[in-house]
């Protein structure tokens, strides 16, 4: 990691130097760049992110993100109180119609992340949080710069950068092990590469969004609720309170004929909000725009040593709030692979799997947020009527399953061996031991970990699979239902439901906190592992060890 200190511009900025090395070289630095930045300075390898704009956009654009994001990026990089602190538990969603009858009503409790199972969020004080958590590793950020050329050879990347206010200055070389484009829906990283995009069938809708400041943030207005889905075929729309009520976020589609000029007038905003019952006395809009939905899949994630990550590689319509939950996923499983493969303990085939995993669980996340979409964005009064009868006859039918990852590091897809918890995320819930109570990754921590229900004796592990222990530096935790020595107590009987109803007895968990296989007895364990070891094999693994500290 660098120890030095950048040189400043006149502004304040980071000045890049003409020529600069570094392990990983991130375009983009929004949140997915940011969070990726971080995560791999907390193994101690060398980032720099460089941000075409001069300063982080100060308005809101995302809004909100999942427990699973919580538990897999803010607690591992230390930073899930303040985000919590700065967020808002999201408790329900509900599908209205525009007389505010509710025809559906999803409750959200925590979902198995160790967290609530949604957040509503104000994306500035978010970024905030993580670019201080990332600088404080070490990440080198360089606002200002946009990335003109990405070369590579055997040995690694090469990302030519300018100033951007200034297209006469000299280019900056910043040489990298590997280049990651994270550089949002309009990449320049992807076209540079000239990786194309399939378009997934999302039709293209645009929607005035705004953002609403209230200036009492304690008082009511009954007609936004907590999130909801207003069911108007005249105009469909989302509402709801945001990041600790301060904010409020309204969505509305514009009309066929309706110009994008009058939908995005302050006229036309305060008419709609003045619907919802918000007004200038209650406070001031700070952001109007329209956005146009998609829903993408970027036809390669890699070329050789530049890959893509978040929106640069999918884009997701928002009626599930999943895309920058999406490429924070795309981070997660990022980071713990390029760790391995610059520490010398994988072959960088390993990076391969990166896309062979993401891609396929990211399509399915798209195609179930197109459905919502398809549903909640309907104009035509005879297909909403059909619509809101089976709502009202409950004969609508529930959402489904997250997806599994696709094939990769994981016990495969179609294996006779798996269940369905397999290639998802592990449980996280609260433990005791010694007197102390907290969720179980803070005891055992983020790298790899056996979860079991018995105790686990070295003795049943062979040396083959001893030495895979070692070099995987794998954590085993055996949660008990009682008390007792050098085990955890389940106090919330948590971890005995996760055992109970999926017949398992000891779950194998990926530093992405990802079930890389399961077992039905702990005697199976040692078959488990030498899965894992073929399966590291296949990818070129040599030695996953993840011996680096994580600070």
């Amino acid at each position: 990691m660098s120890s030095s200190f950048p040189a400043r511009s006149d502004d304040g900025r980071a000045k890049l130097p003409a020529h600069t090395t570094c392990d990983v070289a991130i375009v983009g630095y929004g949140p997915v760049g940011m969070t990726l930045a971080a995560l791999l300075a907390q193994y101690g390898l060398d980032v720099i992110a460089v941000e075409r704009y001069s300063k982080r956009f100060s308005l809101p654009r995302a809004g909100h993100f999942d427990g699973e994001t919580m538990r897999g990026a803010f607690q591992r990089l230390g930073i899930a109180k303040a985000v919590e602190l700065m967020a808002r538990p999201m408790l329900s969603y509900e599908l209205v119609t525009p007389e505010q009858e509710v025809l559906q009503s999803v409750k959200l409790g925590t979902g198995g992340s160790g967290w609530k199972e949604s957040y509503l969020f104000y994306q500035p004080d978010l970024e905030d949080i993580i670019d201080a958590r990332g600088v404080e590793l070490g990440v080198r950020v360089f606002m200002g710069y946009t990335a003109t050329e990405v070369a590579q050879d055997t040995d690694g990347a090469v990302l030519s950068v300018r100033e951007t206010d200034n297209e006469t200055t000299d280019r900056c070389r910043i040489e990298a092990a590997y280049v990651i484009g994270a550089d949002g829906a309009n990449s320049f990283v992807r076209q540079a590469l000239g990786i194309g995009r399939r378009d997934l069938g999302f039709p293209a809708i645009d929607n005035l969004v705004l953002d609403f400041e209230h200036n009492d943030p304690d008082r009511d207005v009954p007609q936004l609720g907590e999130v909801r889905q207003i069911l108007d075929v005249r105009r469909p729309t989302l509402v709801g309170r945001w990041s600790g009520n301060r904010w409020s976020r309204l969505e509305f589609r514009r009309l066929e004929g309706e110009s994008r000029e009058y939908l995005e007038s302050e006229s036309t905003a305060w008419r709609l909000l003045s619907t919802y019952g918000l007004n200038p006395s209650l406070g001031r809009i700070v952001r109007r725009a329209i956005h146009t939905f998609e829903s993408t899949l970027a036809e390669r994630w890699r070329a050789g040593r530049v890959l893509l990550a978040g929106d640069s590689a999918h884009t997701t319509p928002p009626f599930m709030g999943q895309g920058m939950c999406s490429g924070i996923r795309d981070a997660l499983n990022l980071a713990w692979k390029l760790d391995a493969v610059l520490g010398g303990r994988a072959d960088d085939v390993l990076l391969d799997t990166y896309e062979s995993e993401r891609a396929p669980h990211v399509h399915e996340v798209i195609k179930m947020a197109n459905a919502i979409g398809d549903s909640v964005q309907v104009t035509d009064p005879i297909l909403g009527k059909l619509r809101d009868d089976a709502l009202r006859a409950k004969r609508a039918d529930p959402p489904p399953l997250f997806p599994r990852l696709g094939n990769g590091v994981v016990r495969a897809q179609g294996d006779e061996r798996a269940i369905d918890a397999d290639g998802r995320p592990g449980l996280q819930a609260r433990v005791a031991l010694d007197g102390r109570v907290d969720l179980l990754d803070l005891f055992v921590g983020t790298g790899w970990r056996i979860i079991s229900r018995h105790a686990v004796s070295e003795e049943i592990f062979d040396s083959r699979q001893k030495k895979l222990l070692s070099q995987l530096g794998v954590s085993i935790a055996h949660v008990s239902r009682g008390p007792g020595p050098d085990y955890f107590v389940d106090i919330d009987a948590e971890y005995d439901l996760w055992f109970r109803t999926t017949g398992r007895k000891a779950f194998l968990v990926r530093p992405d906190n990802y079930v890389f296989g399961s077992v039905a007895t702990v005697t199976d364990l040692p078959s488990l592992l030498d899965e894992l070891a073929e399966s590291l094999k296949k990818t070129g693994s040599r030695d996953l060890s993840g011996a680096r500290a994580v600070h």
